[in-house]
């Protein structure tokens, strides 16, 4: 009954260890989910009057958010759902909404800008022109 019970005893004491690594880890796939919100938004002021759209994206952005809860629930914890990971994963949300949001979409708009203007580009071009008749 020993054994048993100091087995017992360090798989607690080993759990209770990761579960630090648990939350950074929630927190940090938080932070990307935060990313993909950024995204959506941006996807949204581009397109403000397109309902379907926005419902599109609503869509979009809640599938992957779960993909990734999902994800990181399986990696680092083994499928076991603990309240502190949801609660970590939606900091994580919340920390890149207040803190580098403005950084993600100022790189996202220059993303959009370099992609129009080659598109811009190509549409001035005769293959283009063939492509798309």
């Amino acid at each position: 009954k020993k054994k048993t019970f100091l087995r017992e005893f360090l798989a607690d004491a080993f759990e209770t260890l990761l579960q630090g690594k648990i939350f950074l880890c929630c927190l940090y796939f938080g932070i990307l989910s935060g990313i993909v919100l950024g995204i959506k938004n941006l996807v949204d002021l581009t397109f403000k009057k397109n309902k379907f759209v926005l419902i599109i994206t609503d869509i979009a952005f809640l599938s992957i958010s779960a993909v990734l809860f999902v994800i990181c629930i399986n990696v680092f914890n083994f499928g076991e759902f603990r309240l502190f990971e949801l609660l970590a994963f939606a900091l994580g949300i919340v920390i890149e909404q207040k803190t580098i949001n403005n950084l993600v979409e100022k790189f996202l708009i220059m993303i959009y800008n370099f992609l129009t203007k080659i598109i811009c580009k190509l549409k001035q071009t005769k293959l283009f022109a063939k492509i798309f008749k």
